[in-house]
């Protein structure tokens, strides 16, 4: 799932060597993938990069017949708990039973929280998988250095794969200069959550604006028991920076060359934040409320409404299944402004170095094709990049899932350039500082902002 946090279940490898795989398969054997891929495979091995080809030649008027190369191994890596391990390993397994010109896939999992690191680590030493999860944070470095397989020939106009059914800001994210490097697995929009029977019993509808959100606060904490009708994080990642957008504001120029955080749009985002923490109509996770993440408060009814995402539906289906029943999930929007909000992506995406060019990009389309998509946002664990998805019957009796994918309409990429990471580590300790009681919005996002361009 994009970008949940993960946990080691022991199956990382921590050394890889070198492959020097047999490199290539016939074009009709890639193409003709069979199974529940529906035909997924990789695209011509005539490309100039080493890959085999068959066919016959004329010798001394007798044709010569050139042996198939043998089927390859390919490394796999990803991250995710236990059960996102499991569904990728069935997945895999069944792909490499189907594909012709693939022998094996071996799969390993690192927790999140070293997947980064370690990927790095693995290019820098030659070592690195031929297919793995990318975050979208980290594409724009991969991208710039050529470390990444490009995989235009591969997708684009390609009979066997609709490239056009992807959400265009999402591919945007693994895109650099016009050419593709990766195809998202995935997306996790942030939605606004909210318990409708609070809400009733407060005697408001939905929030559709900043300020119904104040209102529906206020009377929920009047004429309910809920001490803190909304929640966040003093680092408010999933807050923040879409009412930074939703309000007009940028994060960064279009080119990415200068921060603009000190703007007024961007700072009436935050101090609408600390004004609903200063009132009491708010509160923080890890202080006012216990627990780091959202779908206990939730679920125990500490709070009525928060943005967060789709790893909060699964835990509040089966953990606090009453709450789950009466949560509903929409956007809002600042008033006078127009609705936008994050969504976090991850990409399949294959090494440049890799020795089984054509065999790689073919696991990237049968992965992230519309068959090969399903078969992991199926299992409720995701939403789909491919917005013809979300009209399966499967959603019909999932109305949460339903609605969070629909704002993928509205989403942008959390993604800021190749200096994401620090980026959004200023900005948020600078909001944090406000939320926390240390600084005023203004004077904290003027010092992001300086900050920033100063990293910039």
């Amino acid at each position: 799932m994009t970008r949940q946090r993960g946990t080691d279940d022991g199956i990382d490898i921590d050394q890889l060597t070198r492959r020097r795989l047999l490199a290539g398969a016939s074009a009709t054997g890639i193409a003709g993938l069979a199974g529940c891929f529906g035909g997924g495979g990789g695209g011509s091995t005539t490309d100039g990069d080493g890959g085999g080809t068959t066919g016959s030649a004329e010798t001394d008027g007798a044709a010569t017949t050139t042996e198939p190369p043998e089927p390859v191994t390919l490394q796999v890596r990803s991250w995710g708990e236990g059960r996102e391990v499991e569904i990728n390993r069935r997945i895999l397994t069944n792909y490499a039973e189907s594909a012709p010109g693939v022998a094996k896939i071996e799969y390993a999992q690192t927790p999140f929280e070293q997947y980064s690191q370690k990927l790095q680590t693995q290019f820098a030493g030659g070592n690195e998988p031929d297919v793995f999860y990318l975050i979208a944070d980290d594409a724009p470095k991969f991208m710039r250095n050529g470390a990444l397989l490009p995989l235009d020939q591969y997708v684009r106009n390609a009979d066997d794969y609709d490239l056009d059914g992807i959400y265009d800001e999402m591919l945007t994210a693994f895109t650099y200069d016009g050419t593709i490097y990766g195809i998202p697995k995935d997306i996790s929009p942030i939605g606004f959550f909210h318990n409708t029977a609070h809400l009733e019993e407060a005697g408001v509808e939905a929030p559709e604006t900043w300020s119904d959100v104040r209102a529906a606060a206020d009377a929920v904490k009047s004429n309910t028991d809920i001490e803190y009708p909304m929640v966040f994080n003093s680092q408010p990642r999933n807050t923040l920076v879409q009412l930074i957008w939703q309000n007009g504001g940028r994060v960064l120029t279009e080119d990415l060359s200068e921060c603009v955080v000190g703007s007024s749009e961007a700072i009436a985002a935050l101090d609408f934040l600390n004004g609903m923490i200063e009132d009491d109509l708010a509160g923080l996770l890890g202080s006012d409320i216990q627990g780091t993440w959202g779908a206990p408060s939730l679920g125990k009814e500490q709070t009525s409404m928060m943005m967060t995402g789709a790893w909060t539906i699964g835990t509040l289906k089966s953990d606090y299944s009453d709450v789950y029943d009466v949560t509903d999930v929409s956007m809002t929007k600042a008033d006078g402004g127009s609705q936008a909000t994050i969504v976090f992506t991850t990409s399949w995406s294959a090494s440049a170095n890799t020795d089984a060019k054509p065999q790689a990009a073919g696991l990237v389309k049968a992965l992230t094709s519309e068959e090969g998509m399903w078969q992991w946002v199926k299992t409720g664990n995701a939403l789909p990049a491919r917005p013809a998805l979300l009209e399966k019957d499967f959603y019909d009796d999932r109305p949460l899932l339903s609605n969070l994918g629909q704002l993928g309409d509205i989403g942008r990429p959390f993604l800021f350039g190749p200096q994401t990471p620090t980026i959004l580590s200023t900005l948020m300790t600078e909001a944090e500082a406000t939320l926390t009681g240390d600084k005023a919005p203004d004077t904290a996002m003027k010092d992001a902002e300086r900050q920033i361009n100063d990293a910039l």
